[in-house]
């Protein structure tokens, strides 16, 4: 695991050169784009246990022609505990995950059609294009990431697994730019996967095997405020384990601007059938700005088969320059009454 790490950091080192050498030609030639972050942090939770958790994200654009390109992004994670400290059933830090070198996130041709659509074909990331919003991007629990009616219903191209796939987004301007629509839609291979080779890597699709998910979102964007539905679907697989089948999911969000400094968020979402682990999720939160700092407080309800998951986070995230930043968070959780805590320290480097 020690060689895991110090390849992590040799990588970001050698990215570092190659993304300043990149820019330094990029502003006469235009050609290969270069870039990545780092992300490190200290997890406790209050039964005494600790974990070191890292991600390496390194991500390339190689344009093909003016209006195509080959986009790859590869994950690196290490972790001291390979299984979360927490208690709870949401994982409180969206860093967890197995510990892996180099494996793709995004890997494939990326088309501009023209100012409105783009389409993408290859292997991807569903992170890439959902539940990425600034606001849902500050907070550290990883049902902010992407909702567990979803994450914790099907085992999809959902972080740090990825799939061969097909992504179109449409985006429209309105009312002489001061609002927007963007339509974004997926087919995926049902399973997400993180292997080079074998029956996990992500270059397969086996539709009969693995199934198909699908999903579409649309967006409106309206000074400043931005507002969600979406739906997905999947069919041809069920976990044998368990002998759920998966169905369907639908979820809607709000982000509501109230000032300069000052947004709301709510967020709910439901996965039909009686089979479904998690079946539904709400969430309120909010975030607050000021030079340079964001501070943010959000809470959730999840249902799952068994059990009832409350959540709080309060979180602040530091600019220290504008490639570093710091955030600490706090993490109050009670699961079917029991309670129990954790909280983190990230450091996040870009370059």
């Amino acid at each position: 695991m020690y060689k895991t790490a110090r390849m992590m950091l040799l990588l970001a080192f050698l990215c570092v050169k190659l993304d300043i050498r990149a820019q330094e030609g990029d502003a006469e030639t235009r050609k290969i784009e270069w870039g990545g972050e780092l992300t490190t942090e200290m997890q406790f939770a209050n039964s005494g246990k600790v974990n070191f958790a890292n991600v390496l994200r390194l991500h390339t654009c190689i344009p093909i022609n003016g209006d195509i390109s080959l986009d790859i992004s590869t994950l690196s994670t290490y972790m001291t505990s390979e299984e979360s400290i927490g208690e709870d059933l949401q994982t409180f830090s969206n860093l967890d995950a197995d510990n892996t070198l180099l494996t793709l996130s995004v890997c494939g041709i990326h088309w501009e059609i023209d100012q409105r659509n783009t389409l993408f074909l290859g292997v991807r990331n569903m992170n890439e294009d959902y539940f990425a919003s600034d606001l849902t991007s500050l907070f550290t629990n990883s049902s902010c990431g992407i909702f567990p009616t979803l994450s914790a219903n099907y085992p999809i191209a959902n972080y740090p697994l990825a799939s061969v796939g097909v992504h179109y987004r449409y985006e429209q301007p309105l009312s002489a730019g001061e609002s927007c629509i963007i339509v974004q839609g997926s087919l995926y291979n049902g399973l997400g996967h993180n292997r080079f080779a074998g029956r996990e890597n992500v270059f397969r699709f086996c539709p009969k095997n693995d199934g198909l998910f699908g999903l579409a979102q649309i967006e409106y964007q309206h000074k400043g405020s931005s507002y969600f539905l979406g739906a997905c679907g999947r069919n041809g697989y069920g976990d044998e384990a368990t002998g759920r089948q998966f169905g369907s999911a639908l979820w809607t969000y709000a982000e509501q601007r109230l000032s300069d400094n000052l947004s709301l968020i709510a967020d709910y979402s439901h996965a039909f059938g009686s089979s479904s682990f998690c079946t539904d999720f709400f969430g309120l939160g909010g975030r607050y700005s000021w030079k340079g700092c964001e501070l943010g407080l959000f809470s959730d309800y999840a249902r799952f088969a068994d059990s009832d998951e409350f959540a709080t986070e309060l979180t602040m995230k530091i600019g220290i320059s504008n490639h570093v930043h710091i955030q600490p968070a706090v993490h109050l959780i009670s699961t079917d009454s029991h309670f129990h805590s954790a909280a983190l320290l990230r450091l996040g480097v870009e370059f």
